[in-house]
């Protein structure tokens, strides 16, 4: 049967039919009329095809009549929208790989907008962020307690200023109930004047005015107190003797804040407000100023402010570079990481990754998208010539694949949306974020997701829009050759260029994952496998530290404990740097990190005994150095014994030992200057029990150590900490910044090679004719399959060599932030690029094989 559309009188239709509708049908009719012949059995699509005919003479019906037929903009749109249906269903495969891939590309886009808001509105929840700052300096975070009265008085910039001390946490007496304040704050009242707290009960303006005053936030509240039971007056009792009374209850803080506080109690008249040490940083010190632009009148002369305060010259202060400087609270979060920071903060840098990440998620699917419309448009250049011999203009059909372009980027915004609300909860687990599901309803993220719509509309409909609508009434009736050899130059770009994306972000996440690789498995110098460190506070803490001999004793006598130690930190918390040195060689004192802890401490942490010996006898202090400390005293020999003496603590004694190197902070930094000091009494030094225990049986010696600990402080809550896990959390910026970088990499290779496939899939079929011929001729099967894939294997391995040099680059870039990192070496960027490689011949072979087995006769059957 002869498969043509009926020859329709030209200009019967002409006359009898409005031109312009026949423009919108007369594609559909085409269309109809090839489903109606495959499909002659098929009543519905008969009776189908004939009512699109009499719709087709709708006018003329009208106008038979004496009425007047008017096609409106509606019917235009609406035919549109039902050309662009047909069109996927009549191509399923493509369509369904361009709306699958615009899904996720767009999914992947919202999620990482809204993760990137997320951090940048940091601190936005206070009322007058704008004009909050923190007084810190070059390398400190925490200043002194003196500092902000001063400030106060000599610079009227100033609004208000206020402290906050950090006490570590700390359990509270309730009633009989003991309760744990992880982030309790000694503070001034100006602080709930500054970020102007939400006062849930009492009184706003004297709540902290009392010594004895405590604020607690709602949680803590809500936590402690039954509903219905008085709050306010509430009596809680600190380290056993010093009583608090509630004096109000304010809402949480913001979750976005670099702050996070369980309860405030008044600095005044605590030894945190008698210090006098102008050199000590101890305090967070937050001004709120008149105005924003007062920050650079203040900055302008904070160094001769410095100068007086300290009583040092400006010179001097330069030399040593730590200037005191107003750090806008807004960039906290994401710009400062200096000693002494109330949070670990994150970094600018990853959201610039993130962002990149989503800009190449979106160029891939965007170029996805034009090849596989543009290939599809060649079935539909004779569509174009029939629509331009019945009347329709060059912005009619731009408009028409324009609308089918927004039809499917719109259907995929849709359904990204849905994929984002579902994927939220389980993307807040996997990168240890907290993202709201709201921000998708936000003004801000629904007009830029408008906007990422209409420019990836534009973008992926703009080119075969305006390619198409070009061609006259000859060219669109006949298929030419040229036509396909322009489309295939473009398209070869757009192919390369997104797999130049593919190598890049595959590269880089196999030289990030060697990094953490290489963190989590390098020596730190102790064994840090098997400790387990109990937080020291309230009972327990005095139970403890009164009777250190007689817990020793138990706890060793608990299967499973091979060693006990009291410390004043852990690893990972940041030491203070203290003076030291040697009375024979006053002038060579160094400036050392310091840990304090008793005799069995270098023994349970696994660190090794370089030189000396640790006496167990405790008659006085000890000193142990670390290599790095010793190295710098330019004393190696003789060491041992030297009487020693730390200026700031007032302390004097001798080095009893020298220990290895060992890393008690991140990778990010090296190995410094450590003293450890072993004082005759460590009660009052003391915060953390630790334990050596043995790799078998863990839950049960834990349960027996908990046991053991809550008979001697009942009600008091005990926490502990695994080692590991402390270190683990060193890093937990980077895990979770890799962790999606691995992911969303993972998606641009695989929408990569999904488009590959998809384009693989249409121009094997195009060209089935053309394979026919070949085979007919003698081709064998692996030269077919060369003739499919070489063009796109050269632009491939092409790709492979112009990302080395990117890559290199920002690898280097990122490993600048570790002071202990990997070399980068060659197969880092030559395996990844072969791996990409394998993907992309897999897709190609996957749809080609179909093609080049297929039997000549049934290819060539139409001719």
């Amino acid at each position: 049967m002869n498969n043509q559309p009926p020859k329709l009188p030209l200009r019967l239709l002409r006359w009898f039919c409005d031109p312009r509708l026949l423009t919108y049908i007369e594609g559909d009719l085409l269309e109809l009329f090839e489903e109606r012949v495959s499909n002659k059995g098929n009543v519905k699509a008969k009776w189908f095809f004939v009512w699109e005919v009499i719709k087709l003479f709708r006018p003329g019906i009208i106008r038979s009549f004496g009425g007047t037929y008017r096609l409106n903009q509606y019917d235009m749109f609406r035919n549109y929208i039902k050309i662009a249906y047909r069109n996927m269903m009549r191509y399923k495969l493509y369509s369904s790989i361009n709306v699958l891939g615009l899904t996720i590309g767009l999914a992947v886009a919202l999620l990482l907008l809204i993760h990137i808001r997320s951090e940048l509105s940091y601190e936005s929840g206070y009322q007058n962020h704008e004009r909050i700052f923190r007084v810190a300096s070059t390398h400190w975070a925490k200043k002194t307690p003196v500092l902000a009265a001063h400030l106060e008085q000599e610079m009227p910039e100033i609004e208000k200023i206020g402290r906050l001390y950090f006490l570590q946490s700390k359990v509270m007496k309730f009633g009989n109930e003991e309760v744990l304040m992880e982030k309790p704050y000694y503070a001034d009242p100006a602080i709930l004047d500054i970020f102007t707290l939400n006062f849930l009960e009492g009184d706003a303006k004297h709540a902290l005015d009392d010594p004895s005053d405590i604020v607690l936030t709602r949680s803590v509240a809500e936590r402690v107190f039954k509903p219905g039971e008085q709050r306010l007056g509430a009596e809680f009792i600190l380290m056993g003797s010093q009583k608090y009374y509630v004096s109000a209850i304010v809402e949480d803080l913001p979750k976005n804040s670099h702050l996070k506080i369980d309860c405030m109690m008044p600095i005044a008249g605590t030894w945190v407000e008698t210090a006098e040490s102008r050199g000590w940083g101890g305090v967070s010190t937050y001004a709120l100023l008149h105005a924003q632009e007062d920050a650079q009148k203040i900055e302008a002369r904070l160094l001769d402010f410095q100068a007086r305060f300290l009583n040092e010259t400006k010179e001097d202060i330069l030399a040593e570079g730590d200037l005191y400087e107003l750090n806008p609270i807004d960039e906290i979060h994401l710009t400062s990481h200096r000693e002494k920071e109330t949070e670990a903060n994150s970094d600018m840098s990853y959201l610039y990754i993130f962002g990149s990440l989503g800009v190449f998620i979106l160029l891939v699917v965007v170029i996805n998208f034009i090849n596989l419309y543009v290939s599809q448009s060649l079935n539909r250049l004779k569509e174009v010539g029939v629509r331009k011999v019945v009347g329709a203009g060059k912005g009619q059909l731009i408009f028409q694949f324009l609308t089918e372009a927004f039809f499917l980027v719109g259907m995929s915004a849709v359904l990204a949306f849905g994929l984002v609300l579902l994927a939220i909860p389980y993307y807040n687990d996997f990168g240890n974020v907290e993202i709201n599901a709201l921000e998708l309803a936000s003004p801000t993220v629904l007009l830029m997701a408008m906007g990422l719509v209409l420019i990836v509309g534009f973008l992926a409909g703009g080119y075969p829009s305006f390619y198409l609508s070009k061609f006259g009434i000859r060219q669109g009736l006949k298929t030419g050759e040229q036509k396909v050899k322009h489309k295939q130059y473009l398209r070869s770009g757009m192919v390369a260029f997104q797999f130049i994306i593919a190598v890049f972000l595959l590269t880089s996440t196999v030289i990030v994952s060697q990094q953490m690789d290489y963190i989590h498995h390098k020596e730190l110098g102790f064994d840090h496998e098997g400790v387990v460190a109990f937080k020291l506070h309230g009972a327990l803490w005095y139970q403890v530290t009164t009777n250190a001999d007689l817990a020793r004793r138990e706890l060793h006598t608990k299967s499973g404990v091979q060693s006990v130690s009291l410390c004043s930190e852990i690893i990972g918390d940041r030491l203070g740097w203290e003076p030291f040195g040697l009375d024979k060689n006053p002038e060579n004192a160094i400036t050392a990190r310091f840990i304090r802890a008793d005799p069995q401490f270098v023994e349970t942490m696994g660190i090794k005994l370089e030189k000396g010996a640790i006496s167990k006898n405790l008659t006085g202090t000890q000193f142990i150095l670390n290599e790095s400390a010793a190295s710098q005293l330019q004393q190696q020999e003789n060491l041992i014994g030297q009487a020693a003496n730390n200026d700031y603590q007032r302390v004097k004694c001798h080095v009893s030992a020298v220990v290895n190197d060992f890393n008690f902070v991140s990778l990010h930094s090296e190995i410094e200057p450590m003293v450890i000091e072993i004082p005759k009494d460590i009660r009052a030094a003391s915060g953390y029990l630790l334990m050596r225990i043995n790799a078998g049986n863990v839950k049960e010696t834990i349960s027996g150590i908990t046991e053991y600990l809550e008979s001697m402080a009942p009600g008091t809550p005990i926490v502990y900490h695994f080692l590991d896990n402390r270190i683990e959390n060193l890093y937990t910026t980077e895990n979770n910044m890799f962790a999606i970088f691995e992911l969303f990499s993972s998606v641009v290779i695989g929408l990569a090679c999904l488009g590959l496939f998809a384009l693989f899939a249409f121009i094997t079929r195009a060209r089935t004719k053309e394979l026919g011929i070949r085979k007919t001729l003698g081709a064998s099967i692996s030269q077919l399959l060369l003739l499919l894939s070489k063009g796109y294997l050269w632009l491939l391995l092409g790709s492979i060599v112009l990302v080395i040099p990117l890559t290199m680059f920002f690898s280097e870039e990122w490993l600048s932030n570790f002071a202990y990192k990997i070399d980068v070496r060659w197969w880092q960027f030559v395996l990844p690029g072969f791996f990409v490689l394998l993907m992309a011949l897999v897709a190609i072979v996957a749809q080609s094989w179909r093609a080049v087995i297929q039997n000549p006769i049934d290819s060539l059957r139409d001719e």
